[in-house]
């Protein structure tokens, strides 16, 4: 009976959404409580804070970029409980509009990226996620052949890789930085400098995503709506493959924005805004190769930021431009995608976390 009742509860889980903030819209993070039966999810409660564009979670605390550029842009930190999110503290970040924060496995740390002044931030945070202090910043000044998009640098993402470095893109450099992170003498972390990888020029680098085995790593190019995949051969990473998750009649603009492997890694996912607005299914080969299987329609306009469920059945697509959610049907088998016409209402959604 017993086991009856833990996995009744286990289909209810909660569904944090990080939204852009409005006086008419968003109030700030939005959670739902989400079936991961039945794809449905309720809103349970809304949480007030200013452009939590992206957000990043740990058992017991939650991280939210505040993607301001008033002065007022900011780390902000809530612990998680019973009653939701509870508000602990926050601290301003070196650079202006944050867009997208990772904590490190261990908890102890969290890195933030700045798409303005070129500031990539290290935070020491305590065991229960309040942010201690702004311990390091890196501040990169690239360019590119974009006199548009690319006339400074832009750090767009760091995620961490297999190999625990961090690998941090700059959109507007044409860049991505490997880093790692070391703690000083005097108890604060820092980071240091372990190589730089080279993408397409114009390309513009925004997330990556890697093989678990390692040794593959796929940049999502926002500016060309390609992915440009690097393998690691002897400690060094080079260029495998570039590969577009448009269809190939295709002739708008593109705005590439969020990439995902699926954990057995069968399948990779790519969204693309502007005129696109789509997901792509990619095929990957054991060769860590990617063939692009089917490119669906996301039902709506921006889709910035997607995610699995925890158990891949579903995928969650947040279409920043038309308010909602669109919750996906995932076969696992074939990595097919297909409309389960579940809508998620939510003003600005621009990062979905469970």
């Amino acid at each position: 009976m017993n086991v009856t009742l833990t996995h009744a509860q286990d289909t209810q889980i909660p569904l944090y959404v990080g939204t852009y903030t409005s006086p008419n819209g968003s109030k700030g993070i939005y959670e739902f409580s989400f079936n991961t039966k039945t794809g449905d999810a309720t809103l349970v409660r809304e949480t007030s804070t200013a452009n939590p564009s992206f957000l990043d979670r740990t058992g017991n605390f939650l991280l939210a970029a505040n993607e301001m550029t008033d002065g007022s842009q900011s780390l902000s930190s809530f612990s998680l409980g019973k009653d939701g999110l509870s508000f602990q503290n926050k601290l301003a970040t070196g650079g202006s509009a944050p867009c997208h924060v990772v904590i490190a496995k261990d908890g102890q740390y969290a890195v933030v990226s700045n798409y303005l002044g070129g500031a990539l931030d290290l935070f020491q945070l305590s065991p229960k996620g309040e942010i201690l202090s702004k311990d390091d910043t890196k501040l990169y000044k690239g360019k590119s052949v974009d006199k548009a998009r690319q006339e400074a640098s832009h750090i767009h993402s760091a995620f961490f890789g297999p190999d625990n470095l961090l690998y941090v893109s700059d959109l507007g450099g044409d860049k991505i930085y490997i880093l790692d992170i070391q703690k000083t003498d005097n108890g604060k972390f820092q980071f240091v400098e372990k190589g730089k990888l080279n993408v397409n020029l114009g390309a513009g680098p925004r997330h990556l995503a890697f093989h678990p085995n390692g040794k593959v790593l796929y940049s999502l190019m926002e500016l060309t709506g390609d992915i440009e995949v690097f393998k690691k051969k002897d400690g060094v990473w080079d260029s495998y493959q570039i590969i577009s998750i448009r269809k190939p009649e295709f002739e708008g603009k593109s705005g590439a924005a969020d990439i995902k492997i699926s954990s057995d890694a069968k399948y990779l996912y790519a969204t693309d805004r502007i005129d696109a607005n789509t997901i792509t299914t990619f095929a990957v080969g054991k060769n860590g190769k990617l063939r692009r299987k089917e490119v669906n329609s996301v039902h709506g306009k921006g889709p910035r930021n997607f995610n699995f469920s925890p158990d891949e059945r579903f995928v969650l697509v947040g279409n920043q431009l038309t308010d909602e959610i669109v919750v996906f049907n995932r076969d696992k088998k074939s990595g097919k995608l297909t409309d389960s016409g579940k809508r998620i209402k939510a003003s600005k959604p621009v990062c979905i976390l469970f």
